[in-house]
């Protein structure tokens, strides 16, 4: 069965009203999300983890995304559904309080006749120490993680490469160094791995002043 959202009106306000994923998707209605970008330091350089979407899914599958995202549950919000999330999708259990919060994204994107996406995004910073050991991945969402030096992924996304080479880890836990280029992402209009990134470098340079996607 399909997922029930909470209808949102053009300013992001509950209407009162629920939908279903399909029936948002299909008429491009507003609803809510959860994003966030996990980083880390690695041998003194930045680091980003983005997931690679499961090819059966109907928006933008086999496609590199930040590194959780998922729609709101009707009743819920950033604080209840961005760590279920988390643990559903790369098995951590994080609490809301480790998330450094980004503010609103709001994403319009039509990527098919009668599938449309029309999103007011809660966008968080998950900062980590190092890098997981290993990663939990939901079979049905995720296929594998990419593990993105910053500095390089600014360059990539801000046109001055055409492609990177990143760390894929697969489901299994196996690794291999690959090229990336930014045609390989969720495509959008408002460079938005762009600003990820750059915020991430402002973060891990202990620069955690006005960080607003």
């Amino acid at each position: 069965m399909s997922d029930i959202f909470d209808l949102l009106d053009c300013c992001g306000r509950p209407t009162g009203t629920k939908i279903s994923r399909d029936e948002a998707h299909r008429t491009g209605a507003w609803h809510g999300a959860f994003h966030c970008l996990m980083i880390f330091q690695m041998n003194g350089s930045g680091h980003a983890m983005f997931q690679l979407r499961s090819k059966t899914k109907k928006i933008a599958g086999g496609r590199f995304d930040v590194t959780v995202g998922g729609h709101y549950e009707s009743g819920e919000s950033a604080d209840t559904a961005g760590p279920r999330e988390i643990r559903e999708e790369i098995g951590l259990d994080i609490p809301f309080e480790s998330l450094v919060p980004l503010g609103k994204r709001i994403f319009v994107y039509c990527f098919e006749p009668g599938i449309m996406e029309y999103e007011f995004q809660d966008v968080f910073l998950l900062p980590l120490s190092s890098t997981p050991s290993s990663f939990i991945l939901q079979k049905t969402e995720v296929e594998g993680m990419l593990d993105m030096d910053v500095n390089e992924g600014i360059e990539l996304f801000s046109g001055k490469r055409v492609s990177i080479q990143a760390r894929l880890i697969s489901r299994s836990g196996d690794s291999e160094e690959r090229a990336v280029s930014a045609a390989e992402f969720v495509p959008c209009i408002d460079n938005y791995y762009l600003k990820l990134l750059l915020l991430a470098q402002r973060y891990l340079n202990n620069d955690k002043n006005g960080l607003v996607i």
